[in-house]
């Protein structure tokens, strides 16, 4: 049992033993973060825990409980109310609030909670659609983006709380600033990666080391809004583990075909997967994206960029698989 599943445990043990409303969502991002604020809002003395699809997919500690909302990720096993509007996520819960035609999860948060009218539901959920959708407009909504991205756990539990209760002017909060400021010094280091990476149809980057604090899913977001139709990202997290992020023109690509065959889940253009190599032979997991990658696009060989960290800060180099 690792840090996330202690403090999961932690919150259900609460959550029983003082009879209060329990949460799961997204851990990742700003839909699952305004998800588990519209749960505060609806139920103010509840408790929420975060966590990440590839953990709910697999973890036995969450099919232990019967959740009573679960937003942004894959049904547990027992759910009262879930959210949700990605394709691969199975309904199991009590009541599904589910549509994979619904802009982000958040907005069906607000349905199956019955906010609609609420103002501070209101405009968590219209954020939510632009962070989702890739099409952010608005101040708001890039910053609770850059707040749900570079938060770490026990802030975005505080961030929820805050959000529920302010909506969106907790952002004038002096602690949510300098959460945001921390994920602008991050966007500077993504944007100096992505201007070392040649643009093409399909890019393909593997980060085989640690380069800093970086947004992987705005990186995607980035290079395709330089032109790349799909943009793999393959992320080394530890010798054996490894974090898969994709981001697609859906007219041309489908991620969903590659974050599946990993052992993911998505949408067709946004999706992503977390996966374990072997321990007697951790390369198998680089490897494996390789192969899928291979497989599902139709190609002999691959381009691939491999982002190093060096003496200069940050370099890159175009490998031929």
């Amino acid at each position: 049992m690792d840090l996330e599943d202690l403090r999961v445990l932690m919150s259900i043990v609460k959550a029983k033993l003082m009879g209060k409303p329990l949460a799961l969502c997204d851990i990742g991002d700003a839909d699952g973060l305004t998800s588990a604020a519209l749960f505060l809002i609806k139920y103010p003395n509840g408790l929420v825990t975060f966590a990440p699809p590839s953990k709910v997919q697999r973890g036995w500690l969450y099919r232990v409980v019967k959740w009573d909302f679960v937003a942004d990720l894959p049904c547990p096993g027992k759910a009262v109310i879930r959210a949700d509007h990605h394709r691969t996520n199975k309904p199991c819960a009590q009541f599904e609030y589910y549509d994979p035609e619904a802009p982000c999860s958040a907005y069906m948060a607000a349905k199956g909670l019955n906010l609609n009218s609420d103002p501070r539901a209101q405009g968590l959920v219209k954020v939510a659609i632009e962070t989702d959708t890739a099409n952010i407009v608005s101040r708001e909504a890039e910053e609770i983006d850059m707040a749900a991205r570079f938060s770490n756990y026990g802030e975005k539990v505080k961030l929820a709380k805050v959000l529920a209760q302010e909506g969106l002017g907790a952002l004038s909060e002096p602690w949510v600033k300098a959460i945001v400021e921390r994920g602008y010094k991050a966007k500077e280091l993504m944007l100096k990666i992505a201007d070392q990476i040649p643009i093409d149809n399909v890019v393909n980057v593997y980060f085989s080391t640690r380069v800093g604090s970086v947004s992987y899913r705005q990186l995607t977001i980035e290079l395709q809004r330089r032109g790349a139709g799909m943009v793999n990202i393959l992320v080394k997290l530890g010798s054996r583990t490894f974090r898969y992020y994709c981001g697609a023109d859906k007219s041309r690509f489908d991620c969903t075909r590659i974050a599946t065959a990993l052992g993911g889940g998505g949408h067709p253009y946004a999706a992503g997967a977390q996966y374990k190599a072997p321990l007697f032979n951790p390369r198998q997991g680089f490897e494996e994206f390789i192969r899928v990658l291979k497989d599902k696009l139709n190609m002999n060989k691959l381009s691939l960029i491999e982002v190093v960290k060096d003496t200069n800060g940050v370099s890159v180099r175009r490998l031929q698989l």
